[in-house]
């Protein structure tokens, strides 16, 4: 298993030089990646700073070496995947294959997209976010496309270079995270993970609160998506990302960690929403390293 840190691009978090620098002391603590949530804002009566995912991104990637990151997740509905494609191919090779691409449909419908006039009903960001899928692999591998459907068209175009990274379906493409919500009405969500190089599945909570789930949860999905899709569940689903949210130094990352790897997670993602947690459990982690080394150090013991 690997081990990652989810942080928020709003409020506390909303300082460019402070999140590179939180990166760069994961690299050097031990982590495995850095990923960004990415909201154009949060609510309209905090008010509160907000950071672009992408250019933070940009800016994890050329000051570490060995870290993966990347949005997790970008509401896909709301870009050109044109120009997705584009940056993410660039980000590929400034990296040497350390983006990840995060996608999903995006977790508020009003702050996300119907503030800036953007439809924001759950079918239509479904539709669109699939379509637009297509496309960015499409114009991937580096040869002529053209497409005409319901909500983007492309004519005769190429774009070069391509990704240097492979997706887990042998073809040119920076791996792709998709995020599904459990339980769901429909299959579309496990589906649509099934289909890219990892799932992030997300459990809704009391009150419409999302969270990751716990290994038990996360057996229930993967099992379902493996009767939905066996084929694709165990052949192109890559990673099956875990988000989790627990004190540093008190055994139970650890414990949770290997739960959730025997269930099939391979990243468990520290999560640290800004309304639930301090940023003093940052600097916490941070000092503390994954829990992989904690296990070590307390087994050289």
């Amino acid at each position: 298993m690997q081990h990652g840190l989810l942080l928020p691009n709003v409020g506390y978090y909303a300082d460019p030089s402070r999140l590179v620098e939180f990166a760069v002391r994961a690299e050097e603590a031990g982590w495995d990646g850095v990923f960004l949530w990415d909201h154009l804002m949060m609510s309209r009566e905090l008010r509160l700073p907000a950071v672009d995912a992408w250019t933070v991104v940009t800016g994890i990637l050329t000051r570490t070496s060995r870290l993966r990151s990347g949005p997790l997740v970008t509401p896909l509905a709301r870009r050109r995947p044109w120009k997705v494609a584009r940056e993410t191919v660039t980000l590929d090779h400034l990296s040497e294959g350390r983006l990840v691409l995060g996608v999903g449909l995006g977790a508020d419908a009003d702050l996300d997209f119907a503030a800036f006039g953007e439809a924001g009903g759950l079918r239509t960001r479904a539709s669109k976010v699939d379509e637009a899928l297509q496309v960015i692999a499409s114009l991937w591998r580096g040869s002529e496309f053209s497409h005409t459907g319901e909500h983007y068209r492309v004519d005769r175009a190429t774009f070069l270079p391509e990704p240097r990274s492979t997706s887990g379906r042998g073809e040119p493409g920076v791996p792709i995270w998709a995020a599904a919500t459990w339980p769901a009405s429909r299959p579309g969500a496990l589906l649509r993970a099934a289909r890219q190089d990892g799932i992030v599945p997300m459990v809704r909570g009391h009150g419409g609160h999302l969270r990751g789930p716990d290994a038990v949860e996360l057996a229930d999905i993967l099992a379902r998506l493996a009767t939905l899709a066996p084929q694709e569940a165990s052949v192109r689903t890559r990673d099956v990302v875990a988000i989790d949210s627990v004190t540093p130094g008190d055994g139970a990352a650890h414990e949770r960690s290997a739960a959730l790897a025997e269930v099939g997670a391979t990243w468990r993602l520290e999560a640290f929403d800004p309304w639930r947690r301090s940023p003093k459990e940052l600097t916490a982690w941070l000092d503390h390293g994954p829990p992989r080394l904690t296990a070590r150090f307390v087994h050289a013991q």
